[in-house]
């Protein structure tokens, strides 16, 4: 590891936050919202000649849908580096410390939302989702029809445990999905709903369960309206249930003509609607992932069980050096394997094999952008034919 670098003790937490702090723009009224879900044993700071932190990360542990299998990940919330100290490498050095604290924790893959997507991806990151802000009309979402009726009834106090129930059960299936504990979920939900409105579907067969909700919040709104909506999240196990709870959503419309949702680029709300407003993108940014550790990560997560096959890769990677070099990729009954060996025929970065993995870019996505090269058509087709078959979806900004 770099000798300006160390991991955090208790003692660091001061230091930490003024990273942070100046990074990041937070107010000191913040300070005890972000200091209580830091956990300085998972900080990896950097230091001057006088010992004063200079730089800083930390790891929020999640484990991330794939294929129906919860693969353990490292999420970076966040990375800073002091100004005054900016432009001597220090972000890339305390974001690629952690890489092999990782792999022995067995963290085998890691992501982040980057503020300088060419930072990231110069230690191996890359592209993976859409974290996307959209603003649309009330009467839009109003339009919806279920096909069947949904019973749609407010959420109370007592149905939060429901509502954490149900996520578990729904997100298992959504490539990209992260496990919530529960400090993570009193921010998505608070546990005594303060400020936010709830709304629920009953399981039809299970007491006590759900099978679907809606969670929002009212703003300010735009003159002469009275306030606007900001969607939480909106989960249903069926397309009558979404279809219910986003017109419940929006059926303010003459007291709250816009409604924000914040989340994923590739929200199935977009299957449904009957139009969309052109402008309604207010801001997107790209979440980003990496392979930690390559042969860990292609077993851990689940593959198509009808797809088999086999391709014989060279993975460059500067900075995991347990991951470089020749492997051979196999598929088969829905596992995979990544075994040292074969004649690297496919020459792939960590960057495009992380994105493919994911399931962002395909392989013939890949050879056009540079990160993957090959004469091999057959091989290329091969590792097209393995992929996920559509891009992975989060909603939860760490």
């Amino acid at each position: 590891m770099d000798e300006r670098l160390r991991f955090g003790t208790p003692e660091d937490l001061d230091g930490i936050w003024d990273v942070f702090h100046l990074g990041f723009g937070a107010k000191d009224a913040d300070r005890e919202l972000w200091t209580a879900g830091l956990d300085t044993r998972r900080a990896l700071v950097a230091t001057d000649a006088h010992g004063a932190i200079t730089a800083a990360s930390h790891i929020r542990p999640f484990r991330q849908w794939f294929g129906g299998r919860a693969v353990p990940l490292a999420g970076y919330s966040p990375v800073a580096v002091l100004p005054e100290h900016r432009g001597q490498g220090l972000g890339r050095a305390v974001t690629a410390g952690h890489f092999a604290d990782l792999r022995d924790r067995g963290e085998v893959i890691a992501g982040l939302f980057p503020a300088s997507v060419q930072l990231y991806r110069s230690v191996g990151f890359e592209l993976a989702g859409s974290y996307v802000h959209r603003r649309l009309p009330a009467a839009l979402l109003g339009a919806l029809r279920p096909a069947e009726p949904a019973a749609v009834r407010r959420g109370r106090i007592a149905d939060v445990a429901a509502v954490h129930r149900c996520y578990d059960r729904l997100s298992r299936r959504i490539d990209g999905a992260v496990t919530r504990d529960g400090p993570w979920w009193s921010r998505r939900l608070p546990p005594d709903l303060a400020d936010t409105v709830l709304y629920v579907i009953d399981h039809p067969t299970e007491a006590g369960e759900l099978d679907g909700y809606a969670s929002y919040r009212m703003a300010s709104a735009r003159p002469p309206y009275d306030y606007s909506v900001v969607v939480s999240e909106v989960q249903a196990a069926t397309a009558d249930g979404l279809r219910a709870l986003w017109r419940t959503v929006g059926s303010s419309g003459s007291q709250a003509p816009d409604v924000d949702v914040i989340g994923a680029g590739e929200d199935p709300l977009f299957l449904l609607l009957g139009g969309a407003d052109p402008t309604s993108v207010r801001s997107e940014i790209r979440w980003m992932l990496r392979l930690v550790d390559a042969a860990g990560a292609v077993a851990a997560r689940g593959w198509s069980p009808v797809l088999r096959g086999r391709v014989d890769l060279a993975i460059a990677d500067d900075h995991a050096p347990w991951n470089a070099g020749p492997w051979q990729l196999e598929v088969e009954g829905g596992e995979a394997r990544l075994t040292p060996g074969g004649a690297g025929t496919v020459e792939i970065s960590i960057q495009g094999l992380s994105s493919w993995w994911a399931g962002y870019a395909s392989a013939r996505t890949l050879s056009t952008t540079g990160h993957l090269r090959t004469a091999d058509e057959q091989a290329l087709a091969t590792l097209d034919g393995l992929g996920a078959s559509s891009a992975p979806t989060l909603v939860d900004f760490y």
